[in-house]
């Protein structure tokens, strides 16, 4: 289908800032702040990957829905840390840049990606093994309570190994430091539960209403695993050039292993794309 190759060129486009974003911090070049068409593309890219992916396999409304509710959600308590310093466990400053309610536009974004990208890597999963997603018709409510955590999971464990690679880059300030790599355990409890609202929400107005699949090339479910692993790829590209050896084994183990899983799964899924075609057999003679 031909919304399923924007998908794919949009990710290539992602991966090639990627790497060009590795290359750069290699010479010493920062591009992001160097550049600033760099970095419109290296944040805007991925966002409008995640509308075209979320549109593509959940259609219009349910998608905007999701994202809404990530971005609105995260942005009011990011909103509500920043002011009190509670909710994320201690103070925190971002480097100067546009904000809106003196949250990062950025931000803002990215909680919509983050947590698309986590609820997508759940249903990726599912779809597999072929499990049906939860839904009031097919009575597997028990499985709303482990998605949920899922989700969460996936999500936490980007912000692991991200916030202090961000901390020591400068992207952001804790005030008062924090026992994890200065960052305080408090803010990947905020985290936690800002995934778990979100997830709730969304899984269970996903379980009410209609239950009707679209139709789409399901091998782009395996393009949010894709790129949650290579940006594990540059967190830990990130960790040897600070030094930071210890979160490199840390977020490794927090984000590799669902990455290592969910392609296992999708090659048993679609054997054809990991498999050599085989030779055609010659035709018989023509008879004379």
């Amino acid at each position: 289908m031909r919304s399923s190759k924007y998908v794919w060129i949009l990710f290539c486009l992602f991966i090639l800032l990627l790497v060009i974003k590795v290359v750069g911090s290699f010479f010493g070049i920062d591009l992001e702040n160097e550049f600033i068409l760099f970095k419109l593309l290296y944040y805007g890219i991925p966002v409008i990957l995640m509308l075209f992916h979320s549109v593509i396999t959940l259609g219009f409304p349910k998608a905007m829905f999701l994202i809404l509710l990530a971005s609105i959600t995260g942005t009011y308590f990011e909103y509500i840390g920043l002011r009190d310093g509670t909710f994320f466990g201690g103070h925190y400053v971002y480097q100067p840049q546009i904000t809106l309610f003196n949250v990062p536009i950025f931000v803002i974004l990215f909680w919509a990606v983050f947590i698309y990208v986590g609820y997508s890597l759940s249903n990726s999963f599912l779809y597999w093994i072929k499990i049906k997603k939860p839904h009031i018709k097919l009575n597997n409510f028990r499985l709303l309570p482990l998605l949920i955590l899922l989700d969460s999971y996936f999500v936490v464990a980007i912000d692991l190994f991200l916030d202090p690679i961000a901390v020591k880059s400068g992207s952001w300030t804790w005030l008062e430091g924090g026992p994890y790599f200065g960052v305080p355990w408090g803010n990947f409890f905020g985290w936690f539960l800002i995934v778990i609202m979100v997830s709730s929400i969304f899984r269970t107005y996903e379980y009410f209403i209609s239950s009707q699949e679209k139709t789409f090339d399901k091998t782009i479910l395996i393009v949010p695993t894709l790129g949650y692993g290579a940006t594990a790829l540059l967190y830990i590209l990130s960790s040897i050039k600070f030094g930071l050896y210890d979160l490199l084994l840390l977020g490794s183990l927090f984000m590799l292993p669902q990455v290592a899983a969910n392609l296992f799964l999708f090659m048993k899924a679609f054997p054809s794309l990991s498999s050599p075609p085989r030779p055609t057999p010659p035709l018989p003679p023509y008879p004379n």
